[in-house]
């Protein structure tokens, strides 16, 4: 409307601009002649157009102006201002005339009344030019009828819906670039007003606690990028800015004054989550007094299959107990080999989705080519070789636990699609365009610091956060040397059963608690599993890494004797001349005689993390689970 009035005065004041040039260039010829031209030149555009002389006489009246006001050009003529607007408007409109006349342009709105009557809202515009030494006034009018219906309609339903939100019984609030632009008084009372004036324009993280800040950017990152046009929440937020509640809804995107803007709807859900969060509480707590009633006194040193008495491990049980009656995402932290997995499976057995499936996935060991249809599955023909629907980790794991072992290591385009599962958006097969749900928790492990990982990008921050809600730090066997010898009878049980236990000599117990581990509860496993089979402790670290004890010990002539499992004699000599120095260069430049010395020397140099040694030797951390596996080093 704005641009058709506005090419509308541009056409009136182009037509000022030829009566001053005809002024100028035809002059001697008639007024009437020119008088001619205009009337012609008029008649053949759109608009109510019309030409009035200094008197306020009529002197053009165009076929339009004709057709709307229903008066002939002839019948105009005799007509002043009040027949054709009457009461104040015909005051505005002279106004506006003498205005223009004054000024060279003028414009106002008025209410045109018709032959019958009929009144007809219209924008008038005009503009002057002086001929022969008269002045004349040329002008446009533009009937606003549907303008003024669509302004009236959307004011009407702009009240409606403003009745409509202030009835509803749920907080509704629009957010633009963060700001709330409008609220009802349901959404003020929630956060502790009692007008919503006074939350007008303020920004919404401001009532979001700080634990959830990075949870809620992410839903409207997604809404507003148009990720999602729907997404589901429960958080805490903050009443008067201080006292925390919880709060669950749901944010839709829509159009607003052009711009995209967040229509939030919200209640407070506070009692409700409380009670929930005391009926966790106690049902954790019965659980561990359960765990305590039902457990003998040598079981009491035991979680599952996680063994020991020391203080750290002890905290590790505690923490597993309240995960385990929790439903939320646990991130467990740990060395490799200090019994990640093992954690995760205790807890999902003592948790409530214990009837359904522990799905494990070994991040690093997926294809990247394979990764979305291994977690998401596939539809038949989805690709070559896909000859029959395939279900993926997230439909095997629902209602159950999924266990993403060395989580670091997945993509970042995995991890969006994955957030977007967790947070309740679905996920579709390869091939496929159905949107399928799943009700999995996970439960994660890795041995990398995630934060690093987030500041360098390659992890997303809100997916970190969303897995990193109940983290659990495992620690290193050389830290918790006084479970050893627990662990040393447990595996001999496991390998031996029903069969009479084997016993550990005192001497070679208190050396194997005097060394390191740099491959954790995993590698003293497989010391124990190679002393049952061969009856000698053997070690796979180079022989001056061992303590002093382990060395007299491989001397003596007792029954378990110590002896370091590189016997061969080239073997040895190779792994002598790579012992003096770090090892360098690719591992393809080693011969496969002493491939297994190289990458036993990494993995001690770099206290068994295998993403360091794997760069060290420059092969993927693929390669290197491998080799491992070849060699007995797993």
């Amino acid at each position: 409307m704005k641009k058709k009035l506005t090419d509308s005065l541009n056409k009136v004041q182009t037509i000022g601009e030829t009566v001053k040039t005809l002024q100028k260039n035809e002059a001697g010829k008639s007024y009437e002649y020119v008088s001619k031209f205009l009337e012609l030149l008029i008649r053949s555009l759109p608009g109510i157009f019309y030409a009035l002389d200094d008197n306020f006489k009529l002197l053009i009246w165009n076929e339009n102006a004709e057709n709307i006001s229903g008066y002939t050009a002839e019948e105009a003529k005799h007509l002043g201002l009040e027949d054709i607007f009457g009461g104040n408007d015909s005051i505005i409109i002279e106004s506006a005339i003498k205005e223009a006349f004054h000024s060279g342009e003028g414009s106002t709105e008025a209410t045109l009344i018709t032959k019958k009557g009929k009144r007809i809202p219209c924008y008038f515009t005009g503009a002057s030019a002086v001929i022969e030494g008269k002045s004349y006034l040329l002008g446009i009018g533009i009937d606003l009828s549907r303008f003024k219906e669509a302004q009236e309609s959307l004011i009407e339903s702009e009240a409606l819906y403003r009745t409509f939100a202030e009835r509803m019984t749920e907080g509704v609030a629009l957010i633009s670039n963060g700001k709330i632009v409008f609220a009802n008084n349901n959404f003020a009372s929630i956060i502790g007003f009692s007008a919503t004036a006074e939350i007008i324009s303020q920004n919404i993280m401001d009532f979001v606690s700080k634990d959830f800040e990075m949870y809620f950017k992410e839903i409207f990152d997604f809404i507003e990028k148009g990720m999602s046009t729907e997404r589901f929440f429960q958080a805490r937020w903050l009443k008067n800015k201080n006292q925390q509640i919880w709060v669950e809804g749901k944010g839709n995107l829509f159009q607003w004054k052009g711009n995209p803007t967040i229509l939030l709807t919200a209640r407070d859900i506070t009692e409700a989550k409380l009670k929930e969060i005391s009926m966790q509480e106690e049902t954790a707590y019965l659980r561990r007094e359960n765990v305590t009633l039902r457990s003998s006194i040598k079981d009491r040193y035991r979680f599952g299959d996680i063994i020991g008495k020391s203080v750290a491990i002890q905290e590790i049980y505690e923490r597993s107990l309240n995960a385990a009656a929790a439903n939320a995402n646990v991130i467990i932290y740990g060395e490799s080999g200090t019994g990640k997995e093992l954690v995760a499976k205790a807890i999902h057995r003592l948790s409530n989705r214990s009837q359904n499936n522990f799905v494990p996935v070994n991040c690093a060991a997926i294809p990247e080519n394979l990764i979305e249809s291994e977690f998401f599955g596939y539809k038949k023909g989805a690709f070559t070789g896909a000859t029959s629907d395939k279900q993926g980790y997230l439909d095997k794991a629902n209602g159950g636990t999924l266990f993403l072992d060395e989580v670091g290591e997945l993509g970042l385009n995995i991890q969006a699609k994955l957030l977007r599962a967790i947070e309740g958006g679905g996920y579709s097969p390869v091939g496929s365009n159905v949107v399928k749900h799943s009700d999995f928790r996970i439960v994660a492990a890795t041995n990398k610091n995630l934060m690093e990982y987030t500041k360098k990008g390659l992890m997303r921050e809100d997916f970190f956060y969303r897995i990193h809600i109940i983290p659990i730090q495992l620690p290193p066997l050389r830290q918790r040397k006084e479970d050893i010898p627990l662990l040393v009878e447990h595996f001999i049980r496991l390998s031996s059963p029903g069969k009479k236990v084997v016993s550990v000599p005192g001497k070679v117990l208190e050396a194997l608690q005097k060394y390191d581990w740099p491959g954790n509860v995993r590698e003293l496993h497989n010391v124990i599993q190679r002393y049952l089979m061969v009856n000698k402790i053997e070690i796979l670290t180079p022989l001056r890494h061992q303590p002093s004890e382990m060395k007299s010990e491989m001397k003596s002539d007792e029954q378990s004797s110590f002896s370091d499992t590189r016997n061969d004699h080239a073997f040895q000599e190779e792994t002598e001349k790579t012992d003096k120095s770090p090892i360098m260069g690719n591992l393809s430049d080693y011969t496969e005689k002493s491939e297994k010395a190289a990458i036993i020397k990494a993995l001690n140099q770099n206290r068994w993390n295998k993403g360091k040694t794997a760069e060290v030797l420059d092969i993927s951390r693929k390669t290197l689970h491998r080799k491992m596996q070849r060699f007995g080093l797993l």
